[in-house]
């Protein structure tokens, strides 16, 4: 099949030498088992040539020659038992094939993984790691483990099979390779056609309904509280009908040139096919009933292995699409490390004239130049879109800037290893990730090496120990496994206790009572005062209320530091922080 070109500024689906650069480090293994099915396919082969052999023996001279006879049958029981111990060791060796790329192809992942930039996770989301983790490598398993020996057997079976028809008799072997030659020609370029017409349509189709059924599952509690059942639904149905076009009419393409081709090469067809040719050469005296005998113990059964490589396709073209992808994650550059390391000499963060841009598109910070100083708490506010998470989330690298330099204790974080940096930095998100483990372990992430006693002091300094008593096991309680049930907001004094155990210098709180009703937030806020304790702290803040005691607060707008001063200078210069501030107070005199 014919790759059409992709349009431009798209990339390919599928980049050649991606899969066999995949299976290289178990190339050795894979070739081995691959001769092992060869060999075995034409051992498969041997039992149906011995009792066509010992046929024409019994009619050319009847029961005169049994020793003949028995030496065909000895023959035909030797090459089954050979196919069979084979198959078993080629199977095996493809098995351990796949084992071994399967190991090596996740550690690798997860390695390479492990140095990119954490910005590149926030753009791409689980479902990126996943596909490439999971899915693809099981793409690729499928045609290793199986695909690949099964390939060489459909190959080598019918190859073999067609030369000993040949050495038969050539004439009648001509005449049943031209009849499977013939349909194969004519219905295949259609199945080839529907795949390319449909295939893409197909994707989008079964993207759009696993979107629509994500956000009828995940939303059905705002769904039916706001009486949008019926809407959500239609969009669901449609997504639903809509695939089930797009697979009746790629079926509708497809499946008659399939079914056609399955009927007209299945052995019952073969069989009338033969004896037809047969008997025209025996009535024409142009051989002996004896020459049909290989045709019809060997032939019939022939293009049913053909069919079986063809059907293998779809699995070499999700192999290539599964290598393809891991290609591009394995090639997405890793967070350069410095060549010569720097220790950073305190805990205070400057800015000095940063700028930085997502890609080629417009800068989401520019000109930036601000110094957080070591036991205060400094927070960033404005406007949605004006750059806050940008500017904190370049702190522990999640990106590098594109112009200026971010230090922290006066070295370039650039300089500092990645995990030093990140040892001095503690993140709480805005949105709470827990494990599926203890609650004991959720918080000793912090700091992995930390005692009991240390994971206690911090769950108390977190304002959460008491909850986790109550839970059925203590901090033993495995949490999202039904008995582990926490609040948003106690969930996220876990996340804050993590981060006290961690005890880095820098702390970056990203809107962490977003989510919280008064009671767990008041918790929240006892927490994180205890977290930012004698630390350089940053906010990021939407309720003004909560950083209105803040030592600094920065007011972002477009990328650029609007304002900069405490809250009663902010409000004195009747500026963009004066407006959010009487706005946001505003909206609370009308909700009371």
């Amino acid at each position: 099949m014919t790759q059409e070109p992709p349009p431009a500024g798209q990339l390919p689906l599928v980049e050649a030498g991606a899969l066999k650069t995949l299976v290289r480090p178990v190339r050795g293994t894979l070739v081995l088992g691959v001769v092992l099915a060869g060999l075995s396919a034409a051992c498969a082969l041997v039992p149906y040539v011995a009792v066509a052999q010992a046929g024409r023996v019994l009619l050319a001279h009847g029961t005169s020659a049994p020793g003949t006879v028995w030496a065909w049958v000895l023959a035909g029981v030797a090459g089954a038992v050979l196919r069979s111990l084979l198959y078993v060791g080629a199977t095996q060796l493809c098995h351990y094939a796949d084992a071994e790329f399967r190991y090596l192809a996740r550690s690798r992942l997860a390695r390479h993984l492990g140095t990119v930039p954490l910005g590149w996770f926030a753009a791409s989301g689980s479902g990126e790691v996943k596909k490439a983790v999971s899915d693809d490598v099981r793409q690729v398993h499928t045609l290793v483990a199986h695909g690949a020996a099964d390939l060489t057997s459909g190959l080598v079976m019918p190859l073999a099979g067609m030369v000993y028809l040949f050495v038969a008799d050539w004439r009648i072997a001509l005449l049943v390779v031209a009849y499977a030659a013939v349909i194969l020609a004519v219905l295949a370029p259609r199945i080839q056609l529907g795949y390319r017409r449909n295939m893409d349509d197909f994707n989008t189709a079964q993207s759009e309904l696993t979107k629509a059924t994500v956000e009828l599952a995940d939303g059905i509690e705002v769904i039916k509280t706001y009486g949008a059942t019926e809407r959500t639904h239609r969009r669901f149905d449609t997504a639903a009908d809509r695939l089930t076009a797009v697979c009746l009419r790629w079926m509708g393409g497809i499946g008659r040139p399939t079914n056609l081709i399955n009927t007209l090469l299945s052995p019952a067809s073969m069989l009338v096919w033969i004896t037809a040719v047969g008997t025209l050469f025996v009535a024409r005296d142009w051989a002996g009933p004896a020459a049909l005998l290989p045709f019809l113990a060997v032939g019939v059964g022939l293009p049913s292995t053909v069919l079986h490589v063809a059907q293998l396709g779809y699995a070499i073209r999700d192999a290539q699409l599964g290598a393809t992808h891991i290609r591009r994650v394995m090639a997405e550059p890793p967070l350069a490390e410095p060549a010569v390391p720097v220790r950073p000499d305190g805990s205070r963060v400057a800015f000095e004239d940063v700028a930085f841009a997502y890609g080629e598109g417009a800068p989401a910070l520019q000109g930036v130049t601000a110094a957080l100083e070591p036991g205060t708490v400094t927070a960033l506010v404005g406007p949605s879109g004006s750059g806050k998470t940008t500017f904190a989330r370049l702190i522990p690298r999640f990106w590098d800037v594109t112009a200026g330099r971010i230090t922290l204790g006066g070295a370039d974080i650039r300089e500092i290893p990645t995990k030093e940096l990140l040892g001095r930095v503690a993140f709480v998100f805005q949105d709470v990730v827990l494990l599926r483990t203890t609650v004991r372990e959720n918080i000793r992430l912090g700091r992995p090496g930390a005692g009991d006693d240390e994971v206690e002091a911090a769950a108390r300094a977190a304002q959460i120990h008491d909850v986790i008593t109550t839970l059925p096991h203590g901090y033993d309680t495995v949490l999202q496994d039904g008995e582990g049930e926490l609040s948003g907001g106690e969930r996220q004094r876990v996340t804050i206790a993590r981060a006290i155990l961690q005890d880095a210098p820098v702390v970056i709180l990203d809107e962490a009572t977003a989510h919280a009703d008064p009671h767990s937030e008041a918790r929240i806020q006892q927490a994180l005062s205890e977290l930012g304790r004698e630390r350089t702290v940053l906010v990021i803040a939407h309720r003004l209320h909560t950083v209105a005691g803040a030592d600094q607060i920065l007011v972002l707008d477009r990328g650029r530091v609007a304002e900069r001063g405490t809250h009663p200078e902010l409000l004195a210069a009747n500026g963009l922080y004066t407006r959010l501030w009487h706005s946001q107070q505003s909206l609370q005199e009308v909700g009371q």
